[in-house]
């Protein structure tokens, strides 16, 4: 095959929205870059204060209604969006950095009722948790760092690609594509939302910690999220 015919099959496979994605070719389905100056309602339902920033999803941490407590934030596509059967989804995120606060990803089935599952990445700075929900059996760990050696950067000074996939068969998190943990058990093919969240603070004992103190902790922030079917 000549350089212009191969040049010509990846213009069409971009075209026709068929993307590599560590599960292999699927189509793209769904994706939200962060593009405008206010985050699409027809996507996202929100709580506390969401910013888009530099085309950036800036989940804030902001002031509660006590002294010296914290606000978390969050979005989901609860009744605006959701998978259809298997698939992969992935997000990049910038995930926080200082200590008594974190962010979180997840996936999950609206109803949760049997068979219904969720799967999450959460952390900050240079830990990173991933669990397995299914109906009421919570199955979470941090991973080790044979599984996801921390990147020198960590989480928190460089966007980093979050991914879960889920088959008939099994449960996958995968970490800047790679395979970090496989869970063998039987998947749902019920429809999975979306969401991202940044955990508030209790007492905000890390004060000193933040970049500035009367401003609170860095947001957490998500670059782009895209689902593969």
């Amino acid at each position: 095959m000549n350089v212009k015919a191969l040049r010509l099959l990846l213009l069409l496979a971009c075209t026709l929205g068929l993307q590599a994605s560590p599960e292999g070719t699927m189509k793209l389905v769904w994706e939200d870059n962060f593009d405008g100056k206010e985050l699409d309602p027809k996507k996202w339902n929100t709580n506390g204060v969401v910013k888009m920033v530099d085309g950036q999803l800036s989940l804030e941490i902001t002031p509660g209604d006590k002294p010296m407590f914290w606000r978390g934030s969050g979005v989901n596509t609860n009744g605006k969006f959701k998978t259809s059967g298997y698939g992969y989804v992935e997000a990049s995120i910038l995930f926080t950095k200082t200590p008594g606060h974190s962010g979180g990803f997840s996936i999950g089935n609206e109803d949760m009722k049997a068979p219904a599952a969720g799967m999450n990445f959460g952390g900050g700075g240079d830990n990173a948790g991933l669990g397995l929900y299914i109906v009421n059996d919570e199955r979470g760990r941090s991973l080790s760092p044979k599984e996801n050696p921390v990147p020198k950067d960590g989480y928190s000074k460089k966007f980093h690609k979050f991914g879960f996939a889920w088959t008939a068969n099994d449960y996958r998190w995968y970490v800047d594509g790679r395979l970090v943990q496989k869970m063998t058990q039987p998947g749902t093919s019920k429809p999975m939302a979306i969401s991202f969240g940044h955990g508030g603070l209790g007492e905000a004992g890390f004060a000193k910690n933040f970049p500035d103190p009367t401003k609170g902790p860095e947001p957490m922030r998500v670059d782009w999220v895209k689902v593969y079917q």
